[in-house]
């Protein structure tokens, strides 16, 4: 299952407690979620982002989660982004994949743009943020 947590284009955040239900539903039926996360950083501050892989041992291992700074920082033209996947069986199929269709090699300039963005952003983020409502 594709889960856009927080929701695209709407912006609507999930509760614990939806996200909870999605991850039962999907585990009883033998479904990895697959959570893109890239617009975690893009929540309005009376709303809480809650990251569908914290909520439970279990719900990370049956999980891949897509994240990037691209959307928040507003550097997806360096093509930069993270999966996080717990499970090892899983981490050797996305490898996989990324190398079969050559999507692998990572921007330097990208990675210097996560450094920055993570580590001297947040002022900016929550400007943007701030004037957004």
């Amino acid at each position: 299952m594709l889960l856009c947590n927080p929701h695209n284009p709407a912006g609507r955040v999930w509760s614990k407690q939806e996200l909870c239900q999605i991850g039962e539903i999907c585990i009883r039926n033998g479904v990895t979620v697959i959570a893109d996360e890239i617009h975690c950083e893009l929540v309005f501050p009376e709303n809480v982002y809650t990251p569908f892989a914290s909520l439970s041992e279990k719900f990370q291992k049956y999980s891949v989660t897509c994240v990037s700074p691209g959307k928040a920082f507003n550097i997806a033209g360096l093509q930069i982004a993270n999966i996080v996947c717990a499970d090892e069986y899983m981490r050797h199929k996305i490898d996989k994949a990324i190398n079969i269709n050559e999507v692998c090699d990572v921007n330097p300039f990208g990675v210097i743009a996560t450094i920055a963005a993570y580590n001297e952003g947040e002022e900016r983020l929550a400007q943007f943020v701030s004037l957004s409502v």
